[in-house]
């Protein structure tokens, strides 16, 4: 498993997943040439929905992915609902799972050894820790995995959202699958090892990730970075607005009509952020199809 897997923004309308919406979005990504499928992440805000929701996306997802790799994240705020999407990754056919650490309650190490562990006793997929210490609060470092694979977790890889490019590079060096999850740092996680990117952003400009990645294999050093940089143009712009909703956003404004958020734990953007958002897009030089005005 390698190259371009997308973090769905998973779109809800009237205070329900929309099935249809998302199976749309699947299939176009599918399309443009993605290597691959992450729901129920932070871009699919996956910590807050519940079992339900999570089997309508997880079986939307395995329908319309034409049989492309799909890494489910199970990790929640309740037992049951890791456990129950556990099952759901195997019914779906996934090709493996990832968790966020333990959050809320700030974990320690034993805590996350446990909780890996009873992953690990739960199914014979290959399990992903996702590294977000921006949203968890902790950041799993390569001395954690270290000892957590010396203890006898079975971990095959990491998403690292961390941002730090010397940790993707210690845990590249460690033998594990590394996908990157910071989508300013896609170029330089190639070039140094990793075997793609998780990204928020290829949900609406896809064939930008997708040429930043392929010129980094490629090892056309100077191609990567150039679309490096206005990914990372991109990015920064989306950082001003609430996230993740501005995921959503930037479907609609690049693409097509598109769900919001499941609020109110997150909100969407207001008519006044998106045709601010819209403004900033165009000036970057990307055709911007949607407008609420």
């Amino acid at each position: 498993m390698e190259g371009v897997l997308v973090a769905l923004a998973i779109p809800f309308k009237n205070g329900k997943v929309d099935a249809n919406g998302l199976i749309t979005h699947v299939s176009s990504l599918v399309k443009d040439g993605v290597d691959g499928f992450f729901p129920l992440g932070t871009t699919g805000i996956g910590v807050l929905l519940n079992l339900e929701e999570r089997e309508t996306v997880v079986k939307a997802v395995a329908e319309a992915s034409g049989g492309k790799p799909i890494v489910v994240q199970v990790g929640s705020l309740d037992w049951d609902t890791v456990s129950g999407t556990v099952k759901l990754a195997e019914r779906y056919g996934a090709s493996a799972i990832a968790s966020i650490v333990p959050i809320y309650y700030r974990p320690d190490y034993e805590t996350i050894r446990r909780y890996f562990m009873k992953l690990n006793q739960l199914t014979e997929l290959p399990t992903f820790i996702y590294n977000i210490p921006g949203n968890t609060g902790f950041n799993v470092t390569p001395d954690i995995v270290a000892r957590l694979i010396k203890d006898g977790v079975r971990i095959t890889g990491v998403k690292d959202s961390s941002g730090d490019l010397g940790q993707v590079m210690q845990f590249i060096e460690m033998g594990l699958e590394v996908f990157n999850g910071s989508d300013h740092m896609i170029a330089p996680s190639i070039i140094v090892g990793a075997k793609g990117c998780i990204s928020a952003l290829s949900n609406s400009i896809t064939n930008l990730i997708i040429d930043t990645y392929r010129e980094a294999r490629n090892g056309n050093v100077n191609d990567a970075l150039k679309t490096q940089a206005l990914v990372t143009k991109v990015r920064d712009t989306a950082n001003k607005y609430p996230r993740p909703a501005v995921h959503y956003s930037l479907v609609k404004l690049l693409k097509y009509d598109f769900g919001s958020v499941k609020e109110p734990l997150v909100r969407g953007l207001t008519s006044e952020e998106e045709e601010s958002l819209a403004s900033e897009l165009s000036k970057l030089g990307l055709r911007v199809r949607y407008s609420r005005s």
